[in-house]
């Protein structure tokens, strides 16, 4: 059997007060389409989890982060999708985002974290409930 190998991802949980998070709807991606979802993407070559998550939110939603802006706050292991995503956590006073890339994201919006729109993806809810739970690793 050979070594398991995994895609490493980072995704960003952006709070603006206590209630409210970023979530973006997802377009022409050919993954969760019309479905919310937290800001992230893939770790590339050279780059370690939280250069990653910088230079995702630069593309993503045009806001400029340091290091230290950001808090690991969970990891979720996708057993059957090869698929570790880190989850980060920071909270925006003085940055509004925008759509970065408007061929993937059709919607940037706040929501109040206890009233997920119907259309987040199950991945979301379950990472949001492990969060408030300060459950800092599960799987699916």
């Amino acid at each position: 059997m050979g070594r398991y190998k995994s895609v490493v991802c980072c995704d960003l949980v952006i709070t603006k007060n206590e209630n409210l998070i970023l979530l973006m709807k997802r377009q022409n991606t050919g993954t969760n389409d019309g479905e919310y979802e937290l800001p992230g993407g893939h770790l590339e070559e050279g780059e370690d989890i939280f250069t990653c998550m910088i230079r995702e939110a630069k593309e993503e939603l045009c806001i400029s982060l340091k290091r230290n802006d950001l808090t690991l706050v969970h990891i979720m292991h996708h057993y059957k999708e090869g698929r570790i995503n880190f989850l980060f956590q920071t909270t925006l006073k003085d940055k509004e985002p925008k759509i970065g890339e408007p061929n993937k994201c059709s919607e940037l919006c706040w929501v109040d974290i206890n009233h997920l729109p119907k259309e987040t993806t199950k991945k979301v809810r379950k990472i949001i409930k492990n969060i408030q739970n300060k459950e800092y690793y599960d799987s699916m």
